[in-house]
């Protein structure tokens, strides 16, 4: 009898413990989900070259929302511990690319995308920050013609996550106009992007 009173005695005291260690445990805050909201169709890059490729480093192939305090930190890269991309950042710069059909030509572009950080100059500015690496490849025989480093920047209104992805919405956008403009400029003046034949 007096065994069976021990261990009931030995079993309270783990639940009140148990119940004690449940009421301190911090309550865990949800994460919160970002992307660029719906693209419209007419808003999307058009390019007249095929878009062979775009993808991004490896750094950059993850959910972290990255942010840089360039003031402070410049090379040094944090993420927001509370919030997160709903999808990979490759992904949101595709969805703004057109369907349309691009020319019929020997020449193609690859796009990777090198940069995609919300850059702080002080504690309360900031701005989106996204870097391209483009390049002209001839199609047949695999070789690169042209590249060259695209950087898009725009302020962001507020200083968190929020600011960030809006302010890296519109740096995306741009940065894939001028990755669209640069290949059309480059390939009309390049002797080896011609019109292939049927």
């Amino acid at each position: 009898m007096q065994n069976i009173t021990s261990m009931a005695a030995l079993l309270m005291t783990v639940l009140s413990l148990s119940a004690c260690m449940s009421s301190i445990k911090p309550d865990t805050k949800p994460l919160d989900f970002y992307d660029f909201g719906l693209q419209d169709a007419d808003n999307r890059i058009s390019f007249t070259l095929p878009l062979e490729k775009l993808d991004a480093t490896d750094a950059i192939q993850h959910s972290n929302i990255r942010y840089r305090l360039h003031y402070k930190h410049p090379s040094q890269v944090f993420a927001y511990a509370e919030s997160r991309w709903s999808t990979l950042p490759v992904d949101l710069l595709r969805q703004k690319v057109a369907n349309a059909q691009p020319l019929n030509t020997t020449c193609g572009l690859k796009i990777q995308i090198v940069t995609f950080d919300q850059v702080f100059d002080d504690a309360s500015s900031s701005q989106g920050v996204v870097q391209l690496q483009a390049e002209l490849t001839d199609r047949r025989s695999r070789k690169l013609l042209a590249s060259t480093l695209i950087s898009a920047r725009h302020a962001a209104q507020s200083a968190d996550a929020r600011g960030g992805v809006a302010a890296l919405n519109i740096a995306s956008t741009e940065a894939l106009q001028q990755a669209a403009d640069w290949a059309r400029e480059t390939s009309q003046a390049a002797p080896a992007c011609q019109t292939a034949t049927p």
